[in-house]
Protein backbone atom coordinates (compact mmCIF):
# COMPACT_ATOMS: atom_id res chain seq x y z
CA UNK A 1 0.00 0.00 0.00
CA UNK A 2 1.46 3.39 -1.15
CA UNK A 3 0.49 6.23 0.95
CA UNK A 4 1.62 8.96 -1.03
CA UNK A 5 -0.87 9.00 -3.86
CA UNK A 6 -1.79 12.83 -5.40
CA UNK A 7 -4.86 11.71 -7.29
CA UNK A 8 -6.95 8.56 -5.92
CA UNK A 9 -9.05 5.92 -8.14
CA UNK A 10 -10.92 4.44 -4.74
CA UNK A 11 -13.20 6.98 -3.18
CA UNK A 12 -11.45 5.51 0.17
CA UNK A 13 -8.30 6.66 -0.76
CA UNK A 14 -6.84 3.52 0.36
CA UNK A 15 -5.37 2.17 -3.00
CA UNK A 16 -3.43 -1.29 -2.26
CA UNK A 17 -1.46 -2.42 -5.13
CA UNK A 18 -2.17 -6.41 -6.43
CA UNK A 19 -0.50 -5.97 -9.30
CA UNK A 20 1.79 -3.66 -11.14
CA UNK A 21 2.12 -2.43 -14.41
CA UNK A 22 4.05 -4.49 -16.58
CA UNK A 23 7.82 -3.04 -16.27
CA UNK A 24 7.36 -3.47 -12.47
CA UNK A 25 5.76 -6.42 -12.47
CA UNK A 26 8.36 -9.68 -13.62
CA UNK A 27 5.46 -12.28 -13.51
CA UNK A 28 3.07 -10.36 -15.63
CA UNK A 29 5.25 -8.42 -17.60
CA UNK A 30 1.99 -7.30 -20.59
CA UNK A 31 0.05 -6.36 -17.76
CA UNK A 32 -1.25 -2.71 -19.07
CA UNK A 33 -2.01 -1.08 -15.53
CA UNK A 34 -2.30 -1.30 -12.34
CA UNK A 35 -4.65 -3.54 -10.08
CA UNK A 36 -6.15 -1.90 -6.81
CA UNK A 37 -8.23 -3.26 -4.15
CA UNK A 38 -8.94 -2.16 -0.53
CA UNK A 39 -10.36 -2.98 2.74
CA UNK A 40 -13.61 -0.78 2.61
CA UNK A 41 -15.73 -3.70 1.25
CA UNK A 42 -18.09 -2.17 -1.41
CA UNK A 43 -15.61 -0.02 -2.55
CA UNK A 44 -16.18 2.95 -4.95
CA UNK A 45 -14.48 3.69 -7.77
CA UNK A 46 -14.10 7.45 -8.79
CA UNK A 47 -12.50 9.48 -11.84
CA UNK A 48 -9.07 10.05 -11.34
CA UNK A 49 -9.03 13.79 -12.94
CA UNK A 50 -11.31 15.59 -14.61
CA UNK A 51 -12.40 14.50 -17.92
CA UNK A 52 -15.66 13.29 -20.50
CA UNK A 53 -17.17 9.96 -20.27
CA UNK A 54 -16.09 8.17 -23.64
CA UNK A 55 -17.52 5.07 -23.07
CA UNK A 56 -18.54 2.86 -20.46
CA UNK A 57 -20.76 -0.59 -19.84
CA UNK A 58 -22.62 -1.67 -17.30
CA UNK A 59 -24.40 -5.00 -18.24
CA UNK A 60 -21.99 -7.94 -17.93
CA UNK A 61 -22.60 -10.27 -15.68
CA UNK A 62 -20.10 -12.63 -14.11
CA UNK A 63 -16.39 -13.60 -15.20
CA UNK A 64 -15.60 -13.47 -18.88
CA UNK A 65 -12.31 -14.65 -20.00
CA UNK A 66 -12.92 -14.43 -23.35
CA UNK A 67 -15.13 -11.97 -25.00
CA UNK A 68 -16.19 -9.08 -22.73
CA UNK A 69 -12.56 -9.06 -20.93
CA UNK A 70 -13.06 -5.23 -19.53
CA UNK A 71 -16.28 -6.70 -18.31
CA UNK A 72 -18.44 -3.44 -16.71
CA UNK A 73 -15.74 -0.57 -17.56
CA UNK A 74 -15.81 3.39 -17.99
CA UNK A 75 -13.21 5.10 -20.31
CA UNK A 76 -12.75 8.64 -20.01
CA UNK A 77 -10.84 11.23 -21.89
CA UNK A 78 -9.17 14.10 -20.03
CA UNK A 79 -8.26 17.38 -21.54
CA UNK A 80 -5.47 16.87 -22.86
CA UNK A 81 -6.10 13.43 -25.17
CA UNK A 82 -5.45 11.03 -22.55
CA UNK A 83 -7.15 8.30 -21.44
CA UNK A 84 -7.70 6.57 -18.45
CA UNK A 85 -10.34 2.96 -17.83
CA UNK A 86 -11.69 1.85 -15.07
CA UNK A 87 -12.21 -2.03 -15.58
CA UNK A 88 -14.78 -5.44 -13.79
CA UNK A 89 -16.58 -2.85 -11.95
CA UNK A 90 -20.35 -4.54 -10.79
CA UNK A 91 -22.84 -5.12 -12.37
CA UNK A 92 -25.63 -2.31 -12.89
CA UNK A 93 -23.11 0.03 -11.19
CA UNK A 94 -21.85 2.27 -13.47
CA UNK A 95 -23.34 5.82 -12.65
CA UNK A 96 -22.06 7.54 -15.25
CA UNK A 97 -23.07 7.71 -19.18
CA UNK A 98 -21.12 8.33 -22.51
CA UNK A 99 -20.24 11.92 -23.08
CA UNK A 100 -21.18 12.64 -19.53
CA UNK A 101 -18.63 15.77 -17.79
CA UNK A 102 -16.89 14.26 -14.61
CA UNK A 103 -14.70 15.81 -12.16
CA UNK A 104 -11.68 14.08 -9.89
CA UNK A 105 -13.64 11.95 -7.39
CA UNK A 106 -16.74 11.90 -9.18
CA UNK A 107 -18.08 8.33 -8.55
CA UNK A 108 -17.89 6.08 -11.24
CA UNK A 109 -19.58 2.63 -10.12
CA UNK A 110 -18.20 0.33 -7.48
CA UNK A 111 -15.21 -2.61 -7.79
CA UNK A 112 -16.17 -5.92 -8.70
CA UNK A 113 -15.53 -8.58 -10.72
CA UNK A 114 -16.22 -8.77 -14.17
CA UNK A 115 -14.78 -9.43 -17.31
CA UNK A 116 -11.48 -11.08 -17.37
CA UNK A 117 -11.22 -10.98 -13.78
CA UNK A 118 -9.52 -13.59 -10.59
CA UNK A 119 -10.61 -11.95 -7.61
CA UNK A 120 -12.81 -7.95 -6.56
CA UNK A 121 -10.60 -5.68 -8.04
CA UNK A 122 -10.26 -2.65 -10.12
CA UNK A 123 -8.16 -2.56 -12.92
CA UNK A 124 -6.71 1.00 -13.78
CA UNK A 125 -5.20 2.37 -16.83
CA UNK A 126 -3.83 5.09 -18.95
CA UNK A 127 -3.49 5.43 -22.59
CA UNK A 128 -1.82 8.24 -24.93
CA UNK A 129 -1.80 7.84 -28.48
CA UNK A 130 -3.03 3.97 -28.54
CA UNK A 131 -0.13 3.36 -25.92
CA UNK A 132 -1.00 1.95 -22.93
CA UNK A 133 1.78 4.09 -20.54
CA UNK A 134 2.91 3.82 -16.70
CA UNK A 135 -0.04 5.11 -14.26
CA UNK A 136 1.86 5.23 -11.36
CA UNK A 137 3.38 9.27 -12.55
CA UNK A 138 -0.26 10.61 -12.85
CA UNK A 139 -1.43 9.08 -9.57
CA UNK A 140 1.66 10.52 -8.00
CA UNK A 141 1.02 13.74 -9.57
CA UNK A 142 4.68 14.44 -11.72
CA UNK A 143 2.14 13.94 -14.80
CA UNK A 144 -0.93 15.35 -15.70
CA UNK A 145 -3.97 15.41 -17.78
CA UNK A 146 -3.86 19.08 -18.89
CA UNK A 147 -6.77 21.92 -19.26
CA UNK A 148 -9.77 21.73 -20.89
CA UNK A 149 -9.95 21.75 -24.38
CA UNK A 150 -12.62 21.20 -27.11
CA UNK A 151 -14.01 17.17 -27.48
CA UNK A 152 -11.19 15.44 -29.99
CA UNK A 153 -14.22 14.46 -32.24
CA UNK A 154 -16.06 17.64 -32.62
CA UNK A 155 -17.23 18.45 -36.25
CA UNK A 156 -14.81 19.97 -38.11
CA UNK A 157 -14.25 21.58 -41.84
CA UNK A 158 -11.29 19.38 -42.34
CA UNK A 159 -11.65 16.21 -44.05
CA UNK A 160 -9.41 13.00 -44.47
CA UNK A 161 -8.42 13.58 -47.96
CA UNK A 162 -8.28 17.13 -47.81
CA UNK A 163 -5.32 19.48 -49.54
CA UNK A 164 -4.05 21.60 -47.22
CA UNK A 165 -1.30 24.57 -47.60
CA UNK A 166 0.92 25.09 -44.56
CA UNK A 167 2.92 28.03 -44.08
CA UNK A 168 5.64 27.81 -41.48
CA UNK A 169 3.71 25.59 -39.30
CA UNK A 170 5.14 23.59 -36.51
CA UNK A 171 4.90 19.85 -36.99
CA UNK A 172 4.22 17.54 -33.98
CA UNK A 173 5.01 13.66 -32.67
CA UNK A 174 1.48 13.31 -32.15
CA UNK A 175 -1.78 14.90 -30.84
CA UNK A 176 0.10 15.55 -27.32
CA UNK A 177 3.41 15.91 -27.37
CA UNK A 178 5.98 18.69 -28.41
CA UNK A 179 7.40 19.52 -31.68
CA UNK A 180 8.74 16.78 -33.57
CA UNK A 181 11.15 19.24 -35.97
CA UNK A 182 11.03 22.45 -36.59
CA UNK A 183 8.44 23.54 -38.99
CA UNK A 184 6.62 22.11 -42.25
CA UNK A 185 5.87 24.46 -45.68
CA UNK A 186 3.87 23.28 -48.52
CA UNK A 187 0.94 21.07 -49.52
CA UNK A 188 -0.26 18.37 -47.98
CA UNK A 189 -3.06 16.03 -47.06
CA UNK A 190 -5.39 15.40 -44.10
CA UNK A 191 -4.40 11.73 -43.04
CA UNK A 192 -7.47 11.18 -41.02
CA UNK A 193 -10.72 13.08 -39.29
CA UNK A 194 -10.85 14.63 -36.62
CA UNK A 195 -8.78 17.49 -34.41
CA UNK A 196 -7.62 16.68 -31.31
CA UNK A 197 -6.07 19.29 -28.85
CA UNK A 198 -6.06 21.53 -31.63
CA UNK A 199 -3.82 19.65 -33.85
CA UNK A 200 -4.68 17.32 -37.04
CA UNK A 201 -2.48 14.89 -38.85
CA UNK A 202 -1.04 15.37 -42.20
CA UNK A 203 0.46 13.34 -44.85
CA UNK A 204 2.48 14.00 -48.16
CA UNK A 205 1.06 12.22 -51.22
CA UNK A 206 -2.75 11.93 -51.11
CA UNK A 207 -3.31 8.42 -49.99
CA UNK A 208 0.54 7.58 -48.52
CA UNK A 209 0.23 4.91 -45.67
CA UNK A 210 3.03 7.17 -43.70
CA UNK A 211 1.73 9.64 -42.09
CA UNK A 212 3.98 12.74 -42.04
CA UNK A 213 2.86 14.20 -38.23
CA UNK A 214 0.53 16.20 -36.33
CA UNK A 215 -0.22 20.15 -37.05
CA UNK A 216 -1.97 23.17 -35.85
CA UNK A 217 -5.46 22.71 -37.46
CA UNK A 218 -5.76 26.45 -37.33
CA UNK A 219 -2.56 26.15 -39.53
CA UNK A 220 -4.27 24.55 -42.30
CA UNK A 221 -5.64 26.68 -44.93
CA UNK A 222 -7.74 24.88 -47.39
CA UNK A 223 -9.84 26.65 -49.82
CA UNK A 224 -11.51 23.67 -51.58
CA UNK A 225 -11.51 20.08 -50.52
CA UNK A 226 -9.44 17.60 -52.98
CA UNK A 227 -11.60 15.80 -55.09
CA UNK A 228 -12.75 12.51 -53.18
CA UNK A 229 -12.28 8.90 -54.57
CA UNK A 230 -15.22 7.09 -55.71
CA UNK A 231 -16.72 5.43 -52.25
CA UNK A 232 -15.71 1.43 -52.57
CA UNK A 233 -18.57 -0.92 -53.16
CA UNK A 234 -20.37 -2.80 -49.93
CA UNK A 235 -19.13 -5.39 -48.68
CA UNK A 236 -20.90 -8.71 -47.91
CA UNK A 237 -21.05 -9.07 -44.26
CA UNK A 238 -19.48 -12.50 -43.15
CA UNK A 239 -17.87 -11.39 -39.88
CA UNK A 240 -16.78 -14.36 -37.50
CA UNK A 241 -15.00 -14.25 -34.38
CA UNK A 242 -11.22 -14.19 -34.63
CA UNK A 243 -11.47 -12.08 -38.09
CA UNK A 244 -9.44 -8.91 -38.47
CA UNK A 245 -11.02 -5.32 -39.63
CA UNK A 246 -11.14 -1.88 -39.65
CA UNK A 247 -13.64 1.04 -38.67
CA UNK A 248 -14.81 3.27 -41.88
CA UNK A 249 -13.60 6.44 -41.38
CA UNK A 250 -16.34 8.65 -39.61
CA UNK A 251 -18.73 5.37 -38.18
CA UNK A 252 -20.09 5.64 -34.50
CA UNK A 253 -19.93 2.39 -32.07
CA UNK A 254 -23.50 0.81 -32.34
CA UNK A 255 -24.86 2.85 -29.15
CA UNK A 256 -23.57 6.11 -31.16
CA UNK A 257 -20.33 7.06 -29.75
CA UNK A 258 -17.92 8.96 -31.09
CA UNK A 259 -14.49 7.44 -31.55
CA UNK A 260 -11.16 8.53 -31.13
CA UNK A 261 -9.71 9.66 -34.47
CA UNK A 262 -6.29 6.81 -34.46
CA UNK A 263 -8.90 4.61 -33.71
CA UNK A 264 -10.19 4.62 -38.14
CA UNK A 265 -6.29 3.61 -38.49
CA UNK A 266 -6.18 0.46 -36.01
CA UNK A 267 -6.36 -2.91 -37.70
CA UNK A 268 -8.56 -4.80 -34.52
CA UNK A 269 -10.10 -8.32 -33.60
CA UNK A 270 -13.50 -9.29 -33.64
CA UNK A 271 -14.28 -10.71 -30.19
CA UNK A 272 -17.97 -11.45 -30.54
CA UNK A 273 -20.78 -11.61 -33.19
CA UNK A 274 -24.48 -11.46 -32.36
CA UNK A 275 -27.58 -9.43 -33.49
CA UNK A 276 -29.84 -6.51 -31.89
CA UNK A 277 -33.15 -5.64 -33.42
CA UNK A 278 -31.92 -8.00 -36.48
CA UNK A 279 -28.67 -5.98 -36.94
CA UNK A 280 -25.54 -7.84 -36.77
CA UNK A 281 -23.72 -6.48 -33.50
CA UNK A 282 -19.63 -7.08 -33.38
CA UNK A 283 -17.64 -6.60 -30.49
CA UNK A 284 -13.96 -5.78 -31.82
CA UNK A 285 -11.01 -5.44 -29.55
CA UNK A 286 -7.31 -5.19 -29.38
CA UNK A 287 -5.08 -7.69 -27.25
CA UNK A 288 -7.60 -9.27 -25.74
CA UNK A 289 -9.44 -6.20 -24.55
CA UNK A 290 -13.11 -4.58 -26.02
CA UNK A 291 -12.54 -1.42 -27.74
CA UNK A 292 -16.58 -1.43 -28.90
CA UNK A 293 -19.42 -2.74 -29.95
CA UNK A 294 -20.01 -1.96 -34.08
CA UNK A 295 -22.50 -2.35 -36.72
CA UNK A 296 -21.06 -4.87 -39.08
CA UNK A 297 -21.80 -2.99 -42.16
CA UNK A 298 -19.40 -0.16 -40.34
CA UNK A 299 -16.63 -2.61 -40.42
CA UNK A 300 -13.96 -3.67 -43.43
CA UNK A 301 -13.17 -7.32 -43.08
CA UNK A 302 -9.42 -6.87 -43.75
Amino acid sequence: MLNNYKHHVLASEAEQLTADYKTRNPSYPTHKGMDFVDDAGKCVIVAVADGVVESCRNDVVGVDHKYNTAGNYVRIRHPNGTYTRYLHLETGSVCVKSGQTVKAGDKLGIMGETGDSYGKHLHFDVCIDGVYVDPLPYLMGTKGFGNVKPSPSDPVDLRKGDKVELKTAPLYVSSTVGKKSGTITGTYYIYADGIINGRIRITTPKGCADCTGWVNAADCKSDKPAEKPAPAPAQPVALKVGDKVKIKTGALTYSGTRLASWVYDAVFDVQQVGTISNKDYIVIGLDGQITAGMRAEDLIKM
